[in-house]
């Protein structure tokens, strides 16, 4: 069965796992038109292009797109989805990609179960192999078996979305993902589809640059209609919080004011996501909380980011405990790099405080990260903002210097538990 492919499934990075936030699906109303373009290239079973790529830079709501198109169609149409998160060692794995889309897709299109489950009983390692091997035995073989039969048409109409792709944290297995599927569409006889959203980061700019099937390419950074959806999402979301904070929805926070902010987004979701997390904190004056926000001064730089970095800055700059913020954020960009998840619950040990204390200590912070399944950002741009001085002057946090603080607290514990152990007699 598929049971030796369980241990190598990725569950967190399921579109409908408990992980994902499913308030990241687009806000009603919003990203009509891309998706549109999107669901009818999905629903065209003979459009031409077979992967389909979305890409757009930092904040502008590709995981959000992503998320609403797997949402919205059934299993017969999205038959996997992988959302891969830069900050989560089981989600930033490019190795567990194919066993992961396997997986679902053994669940979704029941005539591949049993062909899924031969191969892996006859090479009951494969999920150790290349990924090359994996999507070749998992994936492409058991879809081209069927291909030939009678199921031909409900298999082919099965797509697979793949989220994030440059934040998976080898960028050789990136390049890898990319060709292993390109060659399954140009090859004609997998009869799959793919939606790929990423950065348009060089090496995967190249790929498309250079590859011959067509492909359709929607480009965030381009579509006008961003500014009028962050209108329409701040404005419902200042609605539903007016409502919670007893505030007169027709006085706050008034039009002009929401003009204001859209201008700021410079188009970026995250920009807008950001700012209602924050006002609508429930311990919160929002009124007091929007003047914190309407009265930020911006450096002098006019990066697409200022308003952005503005936001972050003044978030960091309330948080009471100056040493505790700079050993958490030490903490919190070291960890983002490594693949070891059990140390990521460890956090509160790591800085000498109780769970409670810590999570007491992040109350301030709760619109850029998220607590479970452990402390994490809630948008990759955070960690973006903290890796580069220009942006986060005094909260800069080198990579160099996380790495090397992270590394003394776990010795500074390790050392107080051996001392312990030596102090304690054998009873």
């Amino acid at each position: 069965g598929l049971d030796n492919l369980k241990e190598f499934v990725s569950f967190s990075a399921l579109h409908d796992s408990s992980a994902q936030d499913p308030e990241r699906c687009c806000h009603p109303g919003t990203r009509k038109n891309v998706l549109l373009k999107m669901r009818t290239w999905m629903d065209n079973l003979n459009a031409p292009e077979r992967i389909l790529w979305l890409h757009g830079p930092a904040g502008v709501g590709k995981s959000a797109i992503a998320q609403t198109i797997s949402y919205s169609y059934g299993r017969e149409r999205v038959g996997a989805t992988f959302f891969f998160f830069r900050s989560d060692p089981i989600r930033n794995d490019g190795n567990r990609l194919f066993p992961t889309l396997a997986w679902q897709l053994a669940l979704s299109v029941p005539v591949v179960n049993k062909l899924i489950a031969f191969s892996l009983a006859e090479y009951p390692d494969l999920p150790r192999k290349a990924i090359e091997a994996q999507f070749n035995q998992l994936i492409a073989q058991p879809f081209r078996t069927i291909s030939g039969g009678e199921s031909t048409a409900p298999a082919s109409t099965r797509i697979i979305i793949i989220d994030g792709l440059d934040e998976c944290s080898d960028v050789k297995i990136q390049r890898r993902i990319l060709k292993i599927i390109g060659n399954a569409v140009t090859n004609g006889n997998t009869p799959l589809r793919f939606i790929i959203s990423s950065r348009p980061e060089a090496h995967i700019e190249d790929f498309f640059a250079q590859f011959k099937h067509p492909t359709l390419q929607i480009d965030l950074a381009n579509v006008d209609g961003a500014y009028r959806d962050i209108k329409t999402y701040l404005t419902s979301e200042f609605a539903r919080i007016a409502v919670e904070q007893e505030l007169d929805p027709e006085v706050w926070p008034g039009q002009d004011i929401i003009d204001i902010l859209v201008s700021n987004s410079s188009g970026q979701f995250v920009y807008a996501y950001t700012i209602i997390k924050y006002v609508g904190d429930e311990y919160e004056s929002a009124v007091a909380r929007l003047n914190v926000i309407l009265g930020l001064k911006l450096s002098a730089g006019q990066s697409p980011f200022s308003e952005l970095d503005a936001l972050y800055t003044e978030i960091l700059r309330r948080q009471a405990d100056k040493n505790f913020l700079r050993e958490f954020l030490a903490v919190l960009v070291a960890r983002s790099a490594l693949s070891l998840e059990d140390l990521h619950k460890d956090d509160a040990v790591l800085l000498g405080l109780d769970e409670k204390d810590m999570h007491r200590k992040l109350r301030g912070m709760r619109s850029l990260l998220k607590s479970r399944p452990f402390i994490n950002v809630h948008h990759r741009s955070f960690l973006d903002f903290l890796h580069d001085s220009s942006r986060s002057g005094e909260y800069h946090v080198s990579k160099h210097f996380a790495n090397r603080r992270y590394m003394e607290l776990i010795t500074d514990v390790l050392v107080k538990s051996a001392s312990k152990a030596m102090e304690q007699p054998d009873s």
